[in-house]
């Protein structure tokens, strides 16, 4: 499981910088879209399900 949501956090931010890295407005103002928090969202939960299964193998 934890593979599987760093796989969809790494493509979410590939995503990211393909289609608005870093891009700015007439005001000056930085373009993003819903794939930054989302990679960044993959990623805690991949770290989260990392941490509970090594926590499910040392408490058994």
């Amino acid at each position: 499981m934890a593979l599987g949501f760093t796989v969809l956090a790494v493509v979410c931010g590939t995503l990211e910088v393909l289609f608005f890295g870093g891009r700015l407005d007439e005001n000056g103002v930085v373009q993003e879209s819903l794939f930054l928090p989302l990679s960044f969202i993959f990623a805690a939960m991949a770290i989260t399900a990392v941490v509970f299964a090594i926590l499910r193998v040392f408490l058994k």
